[in-house]
């Protein structure tokens, strides 16, 4: 029931395939490919951390998109607050649009405290983590993805039967007699 959308969480993963201020630029193709995420949906959210000088993006020939900031400076409640805004820290849990302090749900004690404690640790997080993450995931994966292979040694391969060796050769018909 957390407020941040799943936005936020493309965000996060399309700017750890970034790289840092003066790095090599990135096409919005390739994070997509990457990411897995729709072109045009990831170019627009480009575009909004773009404005918010989260990212540069440069067009033409050589041009992408790098990170305005260093990784290490960059972190998840920024964000966040890119894509979804500040307001969701002020938003009740239950969706009460009459909820706050004045006039509390019955979970708005609850989510006071929480989602302090949840912007405090989004503050704690930056995207070199995030990357760092993402690298050593991507390289599990690719090890599940190569089993190991047994060789035999001394063997032949066994021979392939051709399609035409495997379709049954047609019935004859026995020649008639005559009387």
């Amino acid at each position: 029931m957390l407020p941040l959308s799943q936005s936020s969480g493309y965000a996060v993963l399309a700017m750890s395939c970034l790289e840092d201020p003066g790095g090599k630029p990135t096409l919005v193709v390739d994070v997509a490919a990457r990411t897995g995420f729709p072109r045009p949906y990831l170019s627009k959210m480009i575009h909004k951390l773009a404005r918010v000088g989260l990212v540069m993006a440069k067009r033409g020939n050589k041009g992408g998109v790098v990170l305005a900031l260093p990784a290490k400076e960059i972190t998840l409640d920024l964000i966040a607050e890119a894509v979804d805004g500040a307001e969701w820290r002020n938003k009740c849990l239950l969706g009460f649009a009459e909820c706050s302090d004045d006039r509390a749900c019955p979970a708005h004690t609850f989510w006071t405290s929480e989602r302090d404690q949840i912007h405090l640790r989004l503050s704690g997080i930056n995207l070199e983590e995030i990357r760092a993450f993402e690298q050593q995931s991507r390289t599990w994966r690719l090890a599940d993805a190569l089993p190991e292979r047994k060789v035999k040694t001394g063997t032949k391969p066994k021979a392939r039967k051709t399609a035409a060796a495997k379709k049954p050769a047609p019935a004859r018909k026995a020649p008639s007699r005559k009387a």
